[in-house]
């Protein structure tokens, strides 16, 4: 069955199997990007966010040079 898919789709049957693992890999991680905390946690998670940020001096370069685009 695998040979017959991946000939339909003109590939070899690792190439076949392999998109198709890799498509099934993204799905189960994109399941992680999300979380559920309580009430007390999202609070210290906004307390933090909420926190002035402090730039060092390798940040300011970072955010002052040209990017590679303007270059």
């Amino acid at each position: 069955m695998l040979r017959r898919a991946a000939e339909v789709r003109g590939e070899s049957t690792t190439e076949y199997v392999l998109r198709n693992a890799v498509g099934a890999a993204q799905s189960d991680l994109a399941d992680l990007r999300s979380f559920v905390a309580t009430d007390n946690e999202w609070q210290e998670i906004e307390s933090a966010l909420s926190e002035p940020v402090t730039l060092n001096a390798a940040m300011v370069k970072l955010l002052t040079s040209p990017t590679v685009l303007e270059r």
